[in-house]
């Protein structure tokens, strides 16, 4: 380093440059964040009180993941979205139906109520009164006011809004070294994450979407790798196999060799490059393709499903929740692997192995899983997916038990609350 004369700053000399400044949360204008009582998505962490009420405005990953958090804390929790059907919104972040309906329906089982097609339209934080409520003005997502019989004002002790992320760029001066940034302010680019500036290359979440600290690592690690000319050793798998890009199911998930993975849009947009887990309660996760994304690009699917309820360790630790294959009806090759429930983001990864390795359903029904286990789902849905007819029957019956089961736990948690 060489100090600058009269100055306390100096000048690095290196060879590479790496940036990885990471994203910070998206602030809409208008919201008057304080971090005392209205917060975005990092700022809640600061929170030095319990709220017996939190309104939060979200649809996505973060904002179910708060919700819960809260209501699982005793606080009454308002989820405010601007789509009329809940699920839809999750299914646009590429959630499967039935997992979507899974984790709304869970939200609105556990207490926690949820305003749909509904916007913030005025705040009125009290000055000087901490004990006072908040009033958040709503009105219809499209603008004016909601529609008969909704709700128009919300009282509530502390408001989030968890409405995505941004990369962190600004204050940075890129544009005067050199460095193209895409119209959301993330850093462009290329097959080998170098940027526009020579010898400067970007990971993580500077460079937008999927904002996940696990793509992140891979970006770096090979940007690392790519800087000193050095390259990992694989050892066997989907990586070796040859992938004809002409067939439409090729699978194309390895984070350090593909090109257009680099780019934020097409790397989130792949269903193959990486895991994506929901860390709720229940927890929900997914691989490869929905059975919708397969019908889009012209692939007859079939899908076989598994409650948590039909395996015995669901039965009696956890039984809300399901698992679903989705597969390939010509061949029975396993597509994509769907969860919600229990330990959803740890068997995943099995999932994610079984449509790398290109297996069937019928090498499911072949192997032979431990007893109580959550991996018995795994055989249960490939079952299920040769026999729909009788796995339906399976489900319905197992499915009305639960509901008489949680039925009878509602009623027992109104007559506590009493």
């Amino acid at each position: 380093t060489d100090r600058i004369p009269d100055t306390e700053d100096e000048i690095l000399k290196t060879h590479n440059v790496l940036i990885a400044t990471g994203s910070k949360p998206f602030r809409p204008n208008g919201i008057p964040f304080d971090g005392v009582r209205i917060f975005d998505s990092d700022s809640i962490n600061s929170l030095s009180y319990l709220p017996k009420s939190i309104a939060i405005t979200g649809s996505g990953i973060i904002a179910i993941e708060f919700a819960k958090i809260f209501r699982n804390l005793g606080a009454e929790v308002t989820l405010i979205i601007r789509d009329q059907v809940p699920r839809n919104a999750l299914m646009k972040i590429g959630l499967d139906i039935d997992i979507a309906a899974t984790l709304v329906a869970d939200l609105v089982r556990s207490g926690i109520k949820v305003e749909r097609g509904a916007v913030v339209s005025k705040f009125d934080v009290p000055v000087n009164n901490a004990r006072a409520p908040i009033k958040l003005t709503l009105e219809a997502a499209k603008g004016g006011p909601r529609s008969k019989g909704s709700v128009t004002e919300l009282k509530c002790d502390a408001y989030l809004a968890a409405v995505g992320r941004k990369p962190n760029t600004e204050n940075i001066n890129m544009e005067s070294a050199g460095i193209d940034l895409d119209e959301y302010g993330g850093i462009r680019v290329g097959s080998d994450l170098a940027t526009s500036a020579r010898n400067v290359y970007a990971a993580g979440d500077v460079l937008g979407r999927p904002f996940l600290a696990s793509t992140g690592v891979a970006q770096a690690t090979s940007a690392v790798q790519i800087m000193f000319g050095t390259s990992t050793e694989t050892t066997g798998g989907m990586d070796d196999v040859e992938c004809n890009p002409d067939y439409e199911i090729c699978i194309d998930g390895d984070l350090g060799k593909t090109g257009a993975a680099f780019d934020p849009t097409s790397l989130a947009a792949n269903p193959f490059a990486f895991p994506v887990g929901v860390w709720s309660s229940p927890e929900a996760a997914y691989y490869g393709l929905s059975k919708q994304q397969a019908k889009e690009s012209g692939i007859e699917t079939g899908e076989g499903i598994a409650l948590y309820a039909e395996c015995l360790r669901g039965l009696v630790f956890s039984p809300n929740g399901l698992l679903k294959l989705v597969f390939e009806r010509s061949t029975g090759r396993i597509l994509g692997v769907h969860i919600c429930g229990d330990d959803a983001c740890e068997l995943i990864h099995y999932g994610m192995e079984l449509v790398r390795a290109k297996r069937t359903i019928k090498d499911i029904i072949s192997n032979v899983y431990s007893a109580v286990t959550f991996h018995e789902m795994y055989r249960i849905a490939a079952m299920a997916g040769i026999d729909e007819k009788a796995a339906r029957k399976r489900r319905i019956a197992a499915g009305a038990a639960l509901q008489a089961a949680n039925r009878l736990r509602m009623a027992k948690l109104r007559e506590t609350s009493r």
